[in-house]
């Protein structure tokens, strides 16, 4: 119920070198039969209930278009302007009456601010009202930020839970209880339960959101008032309401759950990365057995890059490794294994033979490695800005290549800050860095280039 391809970056390799790379994609597609089978979903949302989420995000609209009755005479009407709080609760109610919910379908909802409470525990959707009248008491609340205690209570729910399991976390800013955070991490990333993050300003801790997103394999959202345009990815404050129900058509089409990789290889060949390149980008935990890959969508798959160093070799053909693939498929009450696919390549003293490299999993490399360099160039701006600047400028050349007009977008505004000011603010370092992480585009497969310009570009 899985198709899978590898593709190697060099079919040749040059004999008796030592360090040489091999970069290779992994294609995982679910069949159509385990695209019909939606898996039913439990989705735990944990929403921060501080004093701080009461700050209003929106503008009053005036003359909105829409028109009313008052007093016998008709009159436009007036949108207030709504608080983090309120986007949320207008955010879960959106979810409860999307129609996008099925009869299997399970719900559950914790409040954190000074301590955890579930206001819910997991639900059927038949019962609506219950869950409606839950969302309505966040609002009773206010205090401070033990982010981990509410993680805590939703991964404890979590664990008695079946099908495609979900933890949605909406949080304002910074969290008093990080080392339990970073437990809750670790449990999640081990039950293979991916966590959503919403993010909602500037002061939220972006280091350790994107953390709990790559080691659970999950997704963040980037949240900015409504008072200022928002760049890719970003979205504005009042269309969170929007992306959390797309968030939720993601997880409700990731048909095949739980992928694990096992990689054999021979002696001394070393695998050094594996990174999950899209839907979004990710890496995937190497001291875990079998790898944890995650869940993958049934209409764009999920592709991987697999970076090894290889030892010298004579000149021959021969296997430098093996891997297997175990999944679950939840909605058919399935679970499959992959035969063996082996990994063969010929040492060789061609030196012709061996420049020849795939375009198609060199393009997966380079967009793999704009990560790397934002995360560089951040660093390095905070203290030789002129580095910085030449670090984002490769970038930025990367971004070109691939035709990621989003992320070349939000170079460009990095790279004006770093001109003007000799520093990168702090809402568009959060932007790269969210960016690199969602703004993945599938590769083009008809690059012209020769096989010299596509390994620079890529950096291997």
């Amino acid at each position: 119920m899985l198709d899978v391809q590898i593709r190697l970056h060099r079919e040749y390799l040059l004999t008796q070198a030592t360090g040489q790379k091999l970069f290779l994609t992994l294609h995982l597609h679910p069949q159509a039969a385990a695209c019909s089978a939606r898996p039913p979903l439990a989705v735990a949302f944990v929403v921060e209930t501080s004093g701080s989420m009461r700050e209003v995000v929106t503008e009053r609209i005036e003359g909105a278009g829409q028109m009313t009755v008052l007093g016998g005479k008709a009159a436009e009407m007036v949108h207030a302007a709504k608080t983090k709080m309120d986007l949320v609760t207008e955010s879960l109610r959106g979810l409860l009456e999307s129609g996008l919910l099925q009869p299997g379908d399970r719900l559950a909802l914790v409040k954190f601010d000074d301590t955890a409470e579930v206001l819910v525990p997991f639900t059927g959707i038949a019962e609506r009202a219950r869950l409606l009248a839950a969302t309505e008491r966040l609002n009773w609340y206010a205090g401070g930020t033990q982010m981990g205690s509410g993680m805590l209570a939703a991964t404890t729910l979590l664990r008695g839970e079946t099908g495609n399991r979900r933890l949605v976390l909406l949080m304002n800013g910074q969290t008093s209880d990080e080392a339990l955070v970073h437990e809750q991490i670790n449990l999640l990333a081990d039950a293979q339960i991916p966590v959503t993050t919403v993010g909602m300003g500037d002061e939220v801790n972006t280091q350790l959101l994107v953390e709990i997103t790559d080691r659970t394999q999950g997704r963040p959202i980037d949240v900015v008032p409504g008072t200022r345009p928002p760049e890719l990815p970003a979205v504005r404050a009042s269309e969170l309401p929007a992306a959390l129900l797309g968030d939720l058509r993601q997880a409700a089409g990731e048909v095949v759950t739980n992928v694990g990789l096992s990689i054999r290889t021979v002696k001394d060949v070393v695998l050094e990365r594996v990174t999950r390149v899209h839907p979004t980008q990710t890496e995937v935990d190497r001291g875990k057995a079998p790898l944890p890959l995650g869940n993958v969508e049934a209409g764009g798959g999920a592709t991987y890059i697999l970076e090894f160093t290889l030892p010298a070799r004579p000149s021959a053909r021969m296997r430098l490794a093996q891997l297997g693939l175990t999944y679950q498929i939840p909605g058919a009450h399935y679970m499959g294994e992959v035969s063996p696919l082996d990994v063969i390549v010929e040492f060789t003293q061609d030196a012709v033979l061996a420049a020849r490299v795939d375009a198609e999993v060199m393009q997966w490399v380079q967009q793999r490695n704009v990560e790397g360099l934002i995360a560089q160039a951040t660093r390095e701006a905070q203290t030789n800005p002129q580095q910085g600047q030449k670090t984002l400028e490769l970038a930025r050349s990367m971004t070109q290549r691939l035709r990621n007009g989003a992320m070349t977008q939000v170079l460009d505004r990095a790279l004006g800050e770093l001109s003007i000011s000799k520093a990168i603010s702090l809402g568009t370092a959060k932007t790269l860095k969210m960016g690199a992480k969602t703004q993945t585009i599938k590769v083009r497969r008809n690059d012209r280039s020769s096989d010299e310009d596509i390994r620079k570009r890529a950096g291997a």
